[in-house]
């Protein structure tokens, strides 16, 4: 038999041996060749091979595979499976886009497919090894970077990649922070709502480091991501460089509006770069520090109900609830300032999107890839937005269809409560409409508002205007905003995101770098030592949902 390399023809002896249940020594070893024997010295087991002349390969030139070992000579080839075996079997389960089988499972399969027992912590070395071999290595993978980002922007011109590194005396270049934005997706923010929700979360590869993304929600209320970066932590520094990144597509002006958590760092970061955006808080962290500080029940439901609320009348009523409950909570609410986390008095227009979920949703997505080498977690979000927009743009309505699903879904819901109202003509696209309680909101059609505020908040139009519409046989679709219409919701998806022909191939993407390609080293960072977490610390005042299923 003739094998590739040395590396492969380890492999095949150590499978051979845990498939027949023995167990060999290295008698001999130089890089031309090696022979193997068995453990036993009595045994005349013996396999020589050599490697063949001005190549790689290597040749069996002599066997003799007739065991007079003892019983108890051959009882311990489970040592065979090493960690770098079991790697070599498995790396087949990891190629591709998805995530492999979890230690667990490795364990379970080479029970039951080679009778070997390992420990949990073998079995999640060998995946580390495994994900290696189909991944590649998670140092290696930062200098063939520049050389991937090279190739990905002449596939996809119009993207944005950059790389920054520092320089270490004594070692070179050392990786600091990386950022790309497909020219999809700069292309599509031209056809979204001016909200970008930003968020970060933490690597789980050999490097510690943070993935910053940038998201904004299309027509049809699901994530269109816009940018990620890569870097060494969430810090003011980080995260500055990151919004700075974001002007090459997102300018800065009063029309931009950021949702986030209350890291201080995202704080620092967009009053330095968009000092004329806005910014907001994500509600549903506010409800988690309410909960930790206020231990009184009901606050979280009223704190949402007041942050969601449309007008503002509707907030005042809901705040002086809150300060019958707790006073403390109305001071901290406050001390925030009301237009920080309120819809109804913040300066420019949140629209629906009161958390970071979409950043959230963005993030659980690529929670498999965050543990794969930087290479491979950069191609893994390619090809998910590659999938993504070639999905999205296979969808197909009928013709009398105007709208996106989902908002067409809200316009049916409105329409089927505003059954109960009656409407008045005031004058030209003017209207008092009233409830059964006597309750009276004023609808101006020809301005798309309404006295509830809900109109002009969401563009999309409330009970009260659909009342009026149909009463005077007004088209509804006609006074939903742009962003929600079909034409919209296609032209954010038309532009195609191609793929790094070649890519699999390591070495040929590394030969393929010109010699004056910049080498990039590691970061400084790395993950403690030990097996890391892969579920995240619970955010303050956060709570696991446990879902339980009740058979009848």
């Amino acid at each position: 038999m003739i094998f590739k390399c040395r590396e492969d023809f380890k492999q095949h002896m150590a499978m051979y041996a845990i498939r027949n249940k023995f167990r060999f020594r290295n008698s001999r070893s130089a890089p031309g060749g090696m022979v193997l024997r068995c453990f036993s010295h009595t045994c005349s087991w013996r396999v020589y091979a050599a490697m063949l002349k001005n190549t790689q390969l290597y040749e069996v030139r002599k066997v003799n595979l007739a065991h007079s070992c003892s019983v108890d000579d051959r009882s311990g080839y489970q040592s065979q499976a090493t960690t770098t075996v079991i790697g070599g079997m498995m790396r087949g389960k990891f190629a591709g886009r998805g995530g492999g089988p979890r230690p667990n499972e490795i364990r379970e399969a080479m029970q039951g497919d080679h009778e070997v027992h390992i420990s949990y912590w073998k079995a999640w070395r060998s995946r580390e090894v495994a994900l290696d071999y189909a991944k590649g290595s998670c140092g290696a993978s930062y200098n063939l970077l520049p050389a991937y980002l090279e190739k990905l922007v002449h596939a996809n011109p119009g993207s944005i990649a950059d790389i920054h590194t520092e320089y270490a005396e004594g070692i070179g270049h050392r990786f600091k922070y990386m950022f790309l934005a497909m020219s999809a997706s700069i292309e599509g923010y031209k056809f979204m709502r001016k909200v970008v929700i930003v968020d970060g979360t933490h690597l789980r590869g050999k490097y510690a480091g943070c993935l910053l993304t940038a998201s904004a929600q299309d027509g049809n209320y699901q994530v269109f991501p816009l940018a990620v970066a890569v870097v060494d932590g969430e810090n003011d520094k980080a995260w500055e460089w990151f919004f700075r990144k974001l002007t090459q597509f997102i300018p800065n002006n009063d029309d931009v509006v950021f949702v986030s958590d209350r890291n201080p760092s995202i704080y620092h970061g967009i009053a330095k770069v968009y000092p004329m955006g806005r910014h907001c808080a994500c509600i549903l962290h506010l409800k988690r520090n309410i909960r930790t500080y206020f231990k009184d029940k009901p606050l979280g439901y009223l704190v949402g109900k007041a942050a969601r609320a449309y007008s503002l009348s509707d907030f005042y009523s809901t705040f002086n609830e809150i300060k019958n409950v707790n006073a403390s909570c109305a001071e901290y609410l406050m001390g925030i300032g009301f237009p920080h986390w309120t819809r109804s008095q913040f300066e420019g227009n949140r629209y629906n999107i009161m958390t970071s979920n979409v950043a959230e949703t963005w993030n659980s997505v690529l929670r498999e890839a965050r543990e794969y080498p930087i290479l491979s977690l950069i191609e893994y979000i390619r090809a998910k937005l590659m999938s993504w927009f070639a999905a999205r743009r296979q969808l197909q309505r009928g013709d009398d269809k105007i709208l996106t699903p989902h908002v067409d879904d809200l316009v049916a819901s409105n329409f089927e409560r505003s059954g109960g109202l009656w409407v008045t003509l005031i004058g030209e696209d003017q209207y008092e409409v009233r409830d059964k309680e006597g309750n009276t909101w004023h609808v101006n059609l020809a301005e798309k508002t309404c006295s509830c505020c809900e109109f002009q908040a969401l563009l999309i139009p409330c009970t009260h205007a659909i009342a009026a519409a149909t009463r005077y046989k007004i088209r509804v679709d006609s006074l939903v905003a742009e962003y929600y219409t079909l034409r919209t919701y296609q032209a954010a998806y038309s532009k195609l995101i191609y793929p790094v022909v070649g890519y699999e191939s390591i070495e040929i993407l590394s030969s393929d770098s010109s010699e004056s390609q910049l080498e990039v080293n590691p970061p400084a960072c790395r993950r403690p030592p030990g097996r890391p977490r892969k579920n995240r610390i619970l955010s303050r005042g956060e709570f696991e949902v446990l879902m339980v299923v009740f058979n009848y």
